[in-house]
């Protein structure tokens, strides 16, 4: 009996959590599937705030991928990727022997950008990985008191929301620096007058119109000279590729992502597919975790085509999506098609959704 193929995902993110679900229930003929991560346990982003803000438990925001990929009959080999062999068709590890493949699909995601801002890799707290993030949060949360200075760099959804999270859950004072673009930009102006008035209530101190220039031990100095003294500094920045994309001969954008076609496949390449943060496609998507979500069971659809020999269907994503951002304190604010609103009913919104989407995977 001849070798099966084999289908490596590469990447615990979540389009291949989803991927990973629809190959258990219906397997794929003739084919054989393994997935490289270094995730043990595999975090959910939408749950990371309340976690911090002691909401959750870490373990609900967490997939755990031995039991994920058991139930699904998948081959899981704990370790890291060092780069991609195209034309050989290997992936490098560090751990082990390269692992060839017929199919790939790669979900590895992105971190936060620390590379432009001098100090920053040395000295702050990038919000991903997520699982290096929550036991050094553990001890900035064990180690807070009052008199002492948070920092948390980036006015985005994440930054907002875990400035709002260590304001709830902390007894020392927060600064959310949300830079020369201002708090929550591209949203819209009403839910970011909404945000700001949160962040005042929760007593977090608003710095926009200045970027950080350098981090050193304990001080944000921000442009034009202003210090920010800073027992802790949570860098949630825009999103930057791995480094190692860069020596894997695939196309990449200006900012180093992955260029995809609309079917999501890898450009240039028929058995290459990436998605999620990882992934830039002809009309590049916000950095968010709702887009990954959604390209899950387009990309499991594709994968299952090519492997059988037919034709990826493309991925078209929504043109307006629902954003909640969690207040920390059982309310949120909600934005979708130009409506804002706001209040305890959509956290809880927000909430369920979030449950709904980890119980496909944790039980």
């Amino acid at each position: 009996m001849p070798d099966r193929r084999h289908l490596l995902l590469l990447g615990g993110g979540h389009a291949h959590v989803e991927v990973l679900r629809q190959f258990g229930q219906r397997p794929l003929p003739g084919w054989r599937v393994s997935l490289l991560t270094r995730e043990e346990m595999s975090p959910y982003s939408g749950m990371l705030p309340g976690v911090i803000a002691g909401l959750y438990q870490p373990a609900q925001a967490l997939i755990d991928m031995p039991a994920l990929t058991a139930r699904c009959g998948v081959e899981l080999l704990l370790d890291r990727c060092t780069g991609i062999d195209a034309q050989a068709r290997l992936v490098r590890r560090a751990g082990g022997a390269a692992v060839a493949w017929d199919l790939l699909s790669i979900d590895t995601g992105a971190t936060p950008d620390t590379s432009r801002t001098p100090g920053a890799a040395e000295h702050a707290l990038p919000l991903k990985p997520i699982d290096a993030l929550l036991p050094r949060m553990e001890s900035i949360t064990a180690a807070a008191r009052p008199g002492q200075h948070i920092v948390v760099v980036g006015g985005g959804a994440a930054g907002f929301e875990v400035a709002c999270a260590l304001a709830v859950r902390l007894p020392a004072s927060v600064t959310l620096v949300a830079g020369a673009s201002g708090l929550l930009a591209g949203f819209p102006a009403r839910l970011r007058r909404r945000a700001a008035r949160a962040l005042a209530g929760h007593g977090v101190a608003l710095s926009e119109g200045r970027n950080v220039a350098r981090i050193a031990p304990g001080e944000a100095h921000l442009e034009g000279g202003p210090m920010l003294p800073a027992s802790a500094i949570i860098w949630a920045t825009g999103a930057a590729a791995a480094p190692w994309l860069a020596e894997t001969g695939l196309a990449r954008d200006p900012r180093g992502f992955l260029r995809v076609d609309s079917c999501l496949r890898a450009e240039g390449h028929s058995t290459i597919f990436a998605a999620g943060d990882v992934a830039s496609l002809p009309e590049p998507l916000p950095k968010a975790g709702v887009f990954a979500v959604r390209q899950g069971p387009v990309l499991a659809a594709n994968l299952r085509a090519v492997a059988m020999g037919e034709t990826p269907q493309p991925y078209v994503p929504q043109r307006d999506y629902l954003r909640l951002l969690s207040l920390a304190d059982g309310r949120a604010l909600g934005t979708r098609n130009g409506l804002v609103f706001g209040g305890r009913w959509v956290w809880w919104l927000k909430d369920r959704i979030d449950r709904r989407f980890m119980a496909r995977y944790q039980h």
